[in-house]
């Protein structure tokens, strides 16, 4: 399997793509599988001739020559997935950040999310300008005709505080405020919040915060040549302690910390473009 990532080039672009993913599996290959855990993005996929097998935790994406194209949005799961390919697989998928897809669609991002892997059809001219795109050869043409179709789509999009919230649980680590001091610092209610964040983001603020201190503190470990105490590093992401990281990591992995950082923090090279490099884990798959 060849997997690509790309940054959005178009600058506009940047502040609501996080990376666009290439990826290739031929029929003469074996079933690849590796495992995707819980993210704060929001997943479009587009995948050519293929079906997708949803078997509880496991999904199962199939060449089938009878299914021009399918088409998913991924943005609320809380367990780890195992992801099979199987067959000739030609797909694009992409990923937003937080927020950012509403600016892109007519309705609100609760409208196209039915389950955990919805089908995605939000334009009339949405099925044909995909099929088009996966049709093309070069990879470059490719990620710039992605590129040109969202900018097409680009509409806006403006809240009165989801914005301000979400920049506040993402920023500074060191004035990391409860979902309660969140509420208070807006004057709104926590059912008032946690109803926007599923209209707008799909996931409750709780989830949110969650899955974000596990990916922070993937991304600290993976990144720390000091290697800092499990414990140190509970703390810059603001666990409350270790415990309360161990229950956040099972919750989100099903293994304690230790075991899932020795299991999965296996270090791939994995090509990205024809001209780079990067260090990539199979948690990284899914974008840190």
């Amino acid at each position: 399997m060849e997997i690509k990532v790309y940054s959005p080039s178009n600058p506009l672009l940047k502040k609501y793509i996080e990376s666009i993913y290439i990826l290739r599996h031929t029929s003469d290959e074996k079933p690849i599988n590796y495992i995707t855990f819980p993210s704060i993005f929001t997943i479009v996929t587009v995948s050519e001739k293929s079906k997708s097998i949803n078997k509880g935790n496991k999904l199962i994406i199939q060449q089938c020559d009878d299914n021009e194209i399918e088409t998913n949005i991924v943005s609320n799961f809380n367990k780890p997935v195992y992801i099979q390919y199987e067959g000739k697989i030609n797909e694009i998928t992409i990923y937003f950040k937080p927020l950012a897809i509403n600016s892109f669609l007519e309705y609100e991002l609760h409208h196209y999310n039915h389950s955990d892997f919805s089908e995605f059809l939000p334009f009339k001219d949405y099925k044909k300008a995909m099929i088009d795109i996966l049709s093309l050869q070069n990879d470059t043409e490719k990620i710039k005709a992605v590129e040109s179709y969202w900018l097409s789509k680009l509409i806006g999009f403006q809240h009165h505080f989801l914005e301000t919230v979400l920049s506040e649980m993402m920023g500074n680590k060191n004035d990391d405020l409860t979902i309660t001091e969140l509420c208070q610092k807006h004057a709104i209610s926590r059912t008032t919040l946690n109803k926007h964040f599923d209209r707008h983001i799909c996931k409750t603020p709780s989830q949110f915060k969650k899955i974000l201190r596990f990916r922070n503190a993937v991304k600290i470990y993976a990144s720390d040549k000091s290697k800092n105490s499990l414990t140190d590093i509970s703390y810059s992401v603001n666990y409350f302690d270790q415990s309360h990281m161990t229950r956040e990591f099972r919750s989100v992995t099903g293994l304690s910390p230790k075991a899932f950082l020795k299991k999965h923090l296996r270090w791939k090279k994995i090509k990205l473009t024809g001209y780079f490099y990067r260090w990539f884990t199979i948690v990284q798959f899914s974008p840190l």
